[in-house]
């Protein structure tokens, strides 16, 4: 009686076994590959298989295959990565070697988990920092070329060299007689608003007379340098940009070029110059001003007169500071004016080329007024 059960449970199980092994080649479909499966047919078979394996899984009958090239040999690995269940059936020998030289993918793709992203994204990085590199690399070399060529005419003024000196005064008019209205104005409302919100602090623990100090001291080193350096890079920078990338638009850039002229040194000497001797009068004006910002609040606010705010202030103020401050102001001008170099000649040949170019200019001048004031920071203090 057991041996029977047991035989009646082993025919059972096999019974079943055939019935879903024929229930799973019902559900398959055989697809026959074509005698030349070459590039012209390849996206139309791909759309047929794609097409059946949405019903249920495929088998690719490989007998009638006679030529095959690169391109079906990705359609059938495609096909067998994309797909896994699927099966190559009746493989002539020839297709067997080319799948075994071009072997498939060992993963399946997987939407939205392609390995390949990573990748890319790495491309992209490498791709931007050699960018960056690069730019910064020409950057450097019109700064060295810049402070040859300025230096090399201030050693020898009265040969030109292909600078016009008429142009220096020109640019000399532009960058301090027309920039001391704003530079003036912002310097005094600066000092204006440092000394009221630090006045309030400072009652606190009956410390007014140090108002003084504070004023002094953070504008002439720290405040002034970097509002004019940021006001000359948005009114100074912007226009050498936008002159100069129009020049490179009309191809005046070129018609120098021609005429044996550098444009580098005789657009960019000039400009060099000017805002050299033009800083020094800046940011004395600039600081004249604040100061007297921080006067007037010490006066109407406090009660400290001029001369106790005065002696309070030049008792810690004293000329190496607003030497360093007038420095840190000349090498923001010169960045100002490199940085509008370097954009305006970089420009795009068309009006919406001379407005980037503008824009990235103040953009690169105000960014590397931030990072270089860092560094005084550091090594100052």
């Amino acid at each position: 009686m057991e041996g029977a059960g047991r035989c009646g449970i082993e025919d059972g199980e096999k019974r079943h076994m055939v019935s879903n092994d024929r229930k799973e080649t019902e559900t398959r479909a055989t697809i026959a590959l074509p005698e030349d499966l070459l590039l012209p047919i390849v996206s139309e078979t791909l759309e047929q298989i794609a097409r059946r394996v949405a019903v249920g899984p495929i088998d690719l009958d490989c007998s009638r295959v006679a030529r095959c090239d690169s391109a079906g040999v990705a359609l059938i690995n495609h096909v067998r990565t994309t797909y896994p269940d699927t099966r190559l059936l009746h493989t002539p020998a020839f297709l067997e070697i080319l799948l075994a030289k071009f072997p498939r993918g060992s993963e399946p793709h997987k939407p939205g988990a392609n390995p390949d992203d990573a990748n890319r994204l790495g491309q992209y990085l490498l791709l931007k920092l050699d960018g960056v590199r690069r730019a910064a690399q020409r950057y450097m070399i019109l700064l060295a070329d810049e402070a040859y060529h300025t230096l090399k005419f201030c050693l020898h003024p009265r040969r030109r060299q292909g600078v016009f000196p008429g142009e220096i005064f020109n640019q000399l008019y532009f960058m301090a007689y027309d920039s001391f209205p704003i530079i003036c104005l912002i310097s005094f409302l600066v000092g204006l608003t440092i000394s009221i919100t630090s006045l309030e602090q400072l009652n606190m623990f009956g410390a007014n007379l140090y108002l003084a100090d504070l004023v002094g001291f953070g504008m002439i080193r720290e405040l002034v340098p970097l509002m004019t350096g940021i006001i000359l890079a948005g009114k100074i920078g912007a226009s050498i940009t936008a002159e100069i990338s129009s020049m490179v638009v009309l191809e005046e850039v070129d018609a120098l070029r021609t005429m044996a002229v550098d444009p580098e040194k005789f657009i960019m000497v000039p400009r060099i110059l000017a805002i050299t001797m033009a800083i020094p009068l800046l940011i004395g004006m600039a600081d004249a001003v604040g100061i007297f910002g921080g006067i007037l609040v010490g006066k109407v606010f406090s009660n400290i007169p001029v001369s106790v705010f005065l002696k309070q202030m030049f008792g810690v103020v004293g000329i190496g500071d607003f030497l360093i401050g007038a420095m840190k102001t000349l090498v923001f001008g010169w960045i100002v004016v490199i940085s509008a170099g370097y954009k305006g000649f970089s420009a795009q040949r068309s009006a919406q080329g001379v407005g980037i170019a503008t824009t990235e200019s103040v953009v690169l001048s105000i960014s590397l007024i931030i990072v270089i004031d860092c560094v005084f920071a550091f090594f100052l203090y």
